[in-house]
């Protein structure tokens, strides 16, 4: 069941997601963001609530694209001058 919270100013539904869903966005959000305790935390948890390898993986592809285009887009600027 879903529950109403505010984080921020920003109103929502907790629990509107599924379970794996949620754990597996939340670790790649902690893996985007070098928090190791937090990612081995929601790790943990996505396996626990059934996570396969290949979801755990492609959650770590989705974390890794803003990172590489970030890199990519630098690059092309100081490649190109």
């Amino acid at each position: 069941m879903a529950t109403q919270v505010e984080l921020f100013n920003v109103k929502y539904n907790e629990g509107s997601l599924e379970p794996k869903t949620a754990e597996l966005i939340k670790f790649a959000v902690n893996l985007a963001i070098d928090h190791k305790h937090g990612a081995k935390l929601h790790l943990g948890r996505a396996r626990e609530v059934g996570a396969t390898e290949d979801e755990i993986w492609e959650a770590v592809a989705y974390a890794m694209r803003p990172v590489a285009a970030k890199v990519r887009n630098f690059a092309k600027e100081i490649v190109s001058k």
